[in-house]
């Protein structure tokens, strides 16, 4: 349990994975090329504070002391990403979620995801297995593979996400998963001045020599090119305003970093569109936080933002810490609104309880932390 302003507050994680990219699982050369981004992005967020096998795999024990141990943390959300053609046994499937938390009652709320790969096929069954895991979401990402294409204006589609809804995952997070990426404005200062228009941005770097099949030692004929591990993050906006207005039953969670901020803000005109913001919150220290945070907070008010940690690529205690001692910089602080207690108390914990269904109650093994700690 955590203490802001001398109130103690529930603290739920939004994103939360628990995956297996030990090279045991890698589908090699890519999915070894997608660990060794996922441990590089580690260092650069979160140091080196956790040895490189509990990045590369969680476990039981590692999950407990990053996430629940100190008291920062008292429920968190899984979020499911399978990446099958990159991991033998998936990246991040539901099956070893749903074991994780019988592991740990009461700590954990359930996700699905709908493979963009499947399409139309692979959403057979889906209603059920919201029922069968007691889901509260899912995630869709439009591009998850470069093979795989998902347009969010698909009749089918509607259809399966209102079913699921009704079954009750009502809460779908739209291209949501780890990202080996920079911060939002780097990846804009980075990638503008040298993309002509029409060509895709931010594309992974080629996959190192060392794992071209040949020179692995593989009979197989060399690649000519790289292949893209994951497809760049991005959705049709259009399409996206059509799939919400349609279902206004259902809570769509994008990210902080998932368009440039104004055109993200301007989403915020849709009741039912909410924001998580694992992919800023790294940097409170600096002024592009202050000003991507607030301007999410002006557009979207404080009861449709999300804590999230994206973790294991960075520990939330941190992130938690920081964010409910936030203050915006004296030369922004009558630029925006006011993040005060009541709002820190909605972005950490409020606003995830009411859209997952999650009891207020704090399980009994959490204790107080006060913000200053």
């Amino acid at each position: 349990m955590f203490t802001v302003g001398g109130q103690r507050i529930l603290v739920i994680d939004a994103q939360v994975h628990v995956w297996d990219a030990s090279p045991h699982n890698q589908a090699i050369p890519d999915g070894e090329a997608y660990a060794t981004d996922l441990l590089r992005r580690h260092r650069e967020l979160d140091g080196a504070g956790l040895p490189p096998h509990d990045v590369e795999r969680v476990s039981e024990h590692s999950l407990t002391r990053d996430v629940f141990e100190g008291g920062y943390v008292d429920r968190a959300v899984l979020q499911p990403v399978v990446l099958g053609d990159l991991f033998v046994l998936g990246f991040s499937p539901l099956e070893w979620h749903a074991e994780v938390a019988g592991w740990m009652p009461g700590r954990f709320v359930l996700s699905g995801e709908l493979d963009p790969g499947g399409g139309q096929p692979g959403a057979r069954g889906l209603g059920p297995r919201v029922r069968r895991f007691d889901l509260r979401g899912l995630t869709l990402c439009e591009r998850r593979r470069p093979a795989g294409w998902q347009r969010l204006g698909d009749p089918w589609l509607r259809r399966t996400l209102a079913r699921c809804g009704a079954a009750g995952a009502d809460v779908v997070h739209i291209g949501v998963g780890p990202s080996t990426l920079p911060a939002p404005w780097r990846r804009e200062e980075k990638s503008a001045p040298t993309s002509p228009p029409g060509v895709a941005r931010d594309r992974p770097p080629r996959v190192p020599g060392w794992a071209e099949p040949v020179r692995a030692g593989s009979a197989l004929p060399a690649r000519t090119r790289a292949a893209e591990r994951v497809a760049p993050a991005g959705f049709d906006v259009a399409q996206f305003r059509e799939l919400a207005r349609a279902l206004p039953d259902i809570r769509f969670v994008l990210g902080a970093g998932c368009l440039p901020g104004p055109r993200l803000c301007r989403l915020a005109e849709l009741p039912n569109v909410y924001v998580l913001l694992t992919e800023i919150l790294p940097w409170t220290d600096s002024l592009d936080f202050a000003h991507a945070f607030g301007q999410l907070l002006a557009a979207y008010g404080p009861e449709r933002l999300l804590f999230g940690s994206g973790y294991p690529l960075v520990r939330p205690g941190r992130l938690v810490r920081e964010l409910a001692a936030y203050r915006f910089p004296d030369e922004l602080r009558h630029r925006y609104p006011r993040f005060d207690t009541a709002a820190k108390r909605a972005v950490l914990g409020g606003n995830a309880a009411r859209l997952y269904r999650i009891g207020r109650a704090v399980p009994a093994a959490s204790t107080a932390v006060a913000a200053g700690a």
